[in-house]
């Protein structure tokens, strides 16, 4: 029996795989782009350690991807051969049981498996991480928080996975509203841990939520602390470039999306989220983005029938109208529509129901029916905390939602949305200020409700 960097106990067969799987731990945690490398080394110097197989699945399924669901399958059958050939720890046959829960369409059980393993083993990192990342999902952010509230009292400065958790603490404090101690927890992250992605990524949460703008993009820097992320760089570039944009930086803006947050192509749900919520950004403020809808949309249409997460639907939608195909959006709207009374899934159930009024709210828009776009956005406005993510990337809404009531000439309703959005930022949001001074001196009417969402916020430097 081996222990791993935590000091839990890991049903290994040799020393060989143990730094290989500490590495994976510290890769998984930094969203390091090695992290498949290092488990597949893990895997190679013991092919039948159950741990590794059902840790493989789990990061399977959060790519929320129905193709990969037959090989999280086979991760779980070989963790169970593993298991009934060499005995394993309670505890990791309890993360092969939180595969299986998600596998039948559980995945809150599943998150609540793995966070029970941390009353016993509180440096569990592999259960804290993979739970974190369900909640995110699920938009569970009570829950996210009360776990870390319960674990991170147990790891001193001296671990040396600290900053890592301190990074998913300072994640969980932001998205329930806990700004200042947000701030504190991910800085110190950032000092402990310098590959913690997430942490840095956490401070940006609050940097943007507060309205310090130079602040969020002297503290990204030029991207060599993230360098190392998978995936996960495309989307702090994806903060910088909103960063950029509340500054008026629309060249710069643009540049980033190239060079950046669409540097590699991929169908990704998370990478083509990205690229669908700034680009619509852009939009609203009177941007010209050219082509780059198209291929968004191209690889959207791909992925439309996955059913899978209805956070990627939504985008995957928006996409879609982005580029003018829009009906290939409203398939996606109704298969929500059906989802939110007939999926097997409880937690696809719920969140379907704000998830399809919101995919029938941007059809709305984009059909220039703004009245009934914001009907149908407001509606969805309340739960859409169900659909996951975090609260700047479901804020795309918000906006949809607000430009709905101008160009519907709700202008009183509109106002009252940009003064609370601009309370929750300190007094220092670009959108919402330029958007209350044009409505203050525009008169009443649709014809004026329209040139003052046709008017650019930004300007090209």
């Amino acid at each position: 029996m081996f222990h791993d960097i935590s000091g839990d106990r890991i049903s290994l067969a040799n020393d060989a795989a143990r730094l290989p799987w500490n590495d994976t731990l510290e890769a998984m945690l930094a969203h390091a782009a090695a992290t498949p490398e290092h488990l597949a080394r893990t895997l190679a110097a013991d092919p039948n350690f159950a741990l590794a197989h059902a840790a493989k699945g789990l990061m399977l399924l959060s790519l929320a991807r129905p193709e990969l669901v037959g090989a999280a399958r086979e991760c779980l059958a070989l963790a169970r051969r593993c298991i009934a050939d060499r005995p394993i720890t309670a505890r990791e046959e309890s993360v092969a049981d939180a595969l299986s829960l998600w596998l039948t369409n559980h995945p809150r059980q599943a998150a609540q498996r793995l966070e029970a393993l941390l009353i016993e083993h509180p440096h569990d990192v592999l259960a804290l991480k993979l739970s974190h990342g369900i909640r995110f999902m699920l938009g569970d952010q009570g829950e996210m928080l009360s776990c870390l509230r319960r674990v991170m009292p147990r790891f001193s400065q001296s671990h040396p996975l600290a900053g890592y958790v301190s990074g998913c603490y300072a994640f969980a404090l932001e998205e329930r509203g806990f700004y200042r101690e947000a701030e504190d927890a991910g800085r110190r992250a950032v000092e402990l841990a310098p590959r913690d992605a997430w942490g840095r990524h956490a401070v940006a949460h609050v940097l943007e939520m507060t309205g310090r703008v130079d602040e969020g993009v002297a503290w990204l820097g030029d991207g060599a602390n993230w360098s190392h992320a998978n995936n996960f760089r495309f989307h702090i570039a994806w903060h910088l470039a909103l960063f950029r944009l509340e500054r008026g930086e629309t060249a710069e803006v643009l540049r980033l999306y190239d060079a950046g947050i669409r540097a590699e192509q991929t169908d990704d749900y998370r990478d083509i989220a990205n690229g669908a919520a700034l680009l619509a950004r852009l939009d609203y403020a009177g941007v010209d983005v050219g082509p780059r809808w198209e291929e968004l949309a191209a690889k959207a249409q791909a992925r439309a029938g996955d059913g899978t997460l209805v956070f990627a639907d939504l985008h995957y939608a928006l996409s879609l109208l982005g580029a003018g195909r829009g009906d290939a959006a409203s398939d996606i709207a109704r298969n929500l529509a059906n989802d939110s009374h007939a999926h097997a899934s409880t937690e696809r159930r719920d969140a379907a129901r704000s998830g399809s009024l919101a995919a029938f709210g941007l059809i709305a828009f984009h059909e220039r029916d703004y009245a009934e776009a914001a009907r149908l956005l407001g509606a969805a406005r309340g739960g859409l905390v169900a659909i996951g993510g975090s609260h700047a990337q479901r804020d795309l809404f918000e906006q949809a939602y607000i430009e709905s009531l101008i160009r519907s000439g709700a202008h009183d309703r509109a106002g009252h949305v940009l003064r609370e959005r601009l309370a929750r930022r300190g007094g220092h949001n670009l959108y919402a200020s330029r958007r209350l001074a044009r409505l203050s001196t525009s008169s009443a009417g649709l014809t004026a409700a329209l040139a003052i969402a046709a008017t650019p916020l930004a300007t090209a430097h």
